[in-house]
């Protein structure tokens, strides 16, 4: 080559960086051809859909935007959002609650949202955090999946009727499982509450899991309606004590339940995984004292023959007393289309349950039982009354310790002797402390009864859905 003409150089290509480029950052990028240097790193890109694809969004519920990882999704979703927000936007303008990836709070999680209990426990399992033990941490002592989780929740709490919730990355940390039981438990969360919502995802077997109106497909370029949904169908069954023992571990209250007489079962089949045991329901034998059922069945049950009423409640009375669904598969309806599966078919005319959690957890409402919320006996009242005395709260029995012989551990004593919790005799120290949290939840929660007769020609299906 001549010196006097113009060399032909091919220069290696600059990238920008906001961080400060140290020699080993240099030596990477120079090995593929690359020269890094630290630039001011321009704003986010922001990709707006025309005015034909808003129409179609603003048109639908679900909307999924898919697409291999660097394919703009995540710009569209910004483009998206500011088309709801600009003034000068093709959409009329709405509350739109973009899913943030940052909590700082360290709060329990319970605590993050606002509002009545059940409310926020239902916003809990609409995203996918329908597991109790989970609502007592911090976001920072969770997994990622169950931080993106929140996260989730955080945005459909804030939301509207009308409003729009956008998830990028939607399900993407989650095993399949999972993650299917959090797309149709969104999906049917938006429905309920008038809200769009608007995800993406690179996982291909989303759009079968979401069933979306509208897709936008950063692949192609182009927009299509959703694929053909593909269930992982549920089905009731009967069981054995083996399924109870699998899923006991799962259950919180009580010791091992009353003589059985009939276990259901759930099964759900899910690709590659196959059948789960999703979920169980045990019926057995009712107890022979249960004051509320006069309210259910007045007189039916509390003749003046102790043997008498003994024999009927056997007769013609039997009791839910364990419904345990596999966190999986929780949000997808399996207790209440186990109550369901019994009612159409009980043992007996009448049906009865307890739940501690019924005001925050009503499936067996949505099961088609009538709901009974429980008083607080005298007993309760009685040590309500030495709680309020000593200027304490029930939640006092489990954050502070109990002085030996003082009127709350009397009282506690006098509690749990009337509740059988324990026999008679004076109990030591140690035992009083043990009976603090146990009397603490029983004040605490709001526990409900529930009642079911089968009448002749009922289906026993109620109106809930699943």
């Amino acid at each position: 080559m001549g010196w006097n003409k113009a060399p032909n150089l091919r220069s290696p290509t600059r990238i920008d960086t906001p961080s400060v480029v140290s020699t080993t950052t240099l030596r990477a990028c120079a090995s593929f051809g690359l020269v890094a240097q630290k630039h001011k790193v321009p704003a986010l890109k922001i990709n707006t859909p025309s005015n034909e694809i808003f129409g179609r969004i603003a048109s639908s519920r679900i909307v999924l935007v898919t697409g291999a990882s660097g394919t703009g999704k995540s710009c569209t979703l910004r483009g998206i959002a500011s088309g709801f927000v600009s003034p000068r936007a093709p959409m009329r303008r709405v509350g739109v609650h973009v899913v943030n990836d940052q909590i700082k709070s360290h709060l329990p999680i319970i605590d993050l949202l606002a509002g009545p209990l059940d409310r926020r426990v239902a916003t809990l399992a609409s995203a996918g955090l329908a597991e109790p033990r989970l609502w007592a941490m911090p976001a920072s002592c969770l997994s990622v999946g169950e931080r993106a989780r929140v996260c989730l929740a955080l945005a459909m709490h804030r939301a509207k009727p009308g409003d729009v919730v956008i998830a990028d990355e939607f399900a993407t940390p989650l095993d399949r499982v999972n993650a299917y039981s959090l797309a149709r438990t969104m999906r049917r969360w938006a429905r309920k509450q008038s809200i769009t919502l608007i995800a993406a995802s690179a996982h291909e077997d989303l759009e079968a899991m979401l069933e979306p109106e509208l897709v936008i497909d950063m692949n192609s370029g182009q927009t299509r309606v959703g694929c053909d949904p593909i269930a992982q169908p549920i089905r009731i069954e009967l069981g054995t004590i083996a399924d109870y023992k699998a899923l006991a571990h799962l259950h919180y209250l009580g010791p091992k339940p009353a003589t059985h007489t009939l276990i259901l079962r759930a099964i759900r089949t899910a690709p590659i995984v196959g059948e789960l045991l999703a979920g169980v329901l045990v019926i057995s034998m009712p107890t022979l004292n249960g004051s509320w059922r006069d309210r259910a069945w007045p007189g039916f049950f509390s003749s003046g023959s102790k043997s008498f009423n003994a024999n009927r409640i056997n007769t013609h009375l039997r009791c839910l007393s364990r419904v345990i669904v596999e966190p999986r598969s929780r949000g997808l309806g399996v207790a209440s289309m186990l109550v369901r599966a019994y009612l159409r078919s009980p043992e007996t005319q009448a049906t009865e349950a307890i739940a501690a959690m019924g005001s925050v957890c009503p499936f067996f409402e949505r099961a088609g039982m009538e709901s009974y919320p429980l008083l607080h006996t005298r007993d309760d009242l009685r040590l309500l009354d030495a709680l309020a005395h000593e200027s304490r709260s029930p939640a006092d029995l489990i954050q502070s310790p109990i002085e030996p012989g003082s009127l709350i551990a009397r009282e506690l004593i006098t509690w749990s002797k009337a509740r059988k919790v324990i026999g008679s005799g004076v109990p030591d120290h140690h035992t009083i402390q043990r009976l603090a949290p146990i009397a603490a939840c029983r004040l605490l929660s709001q526990p409900r009864a529930y009642a079911h007769v089968k009448h002749q020609g009922d289906d026993g299906d109620g109106s809930a859905d699943t």
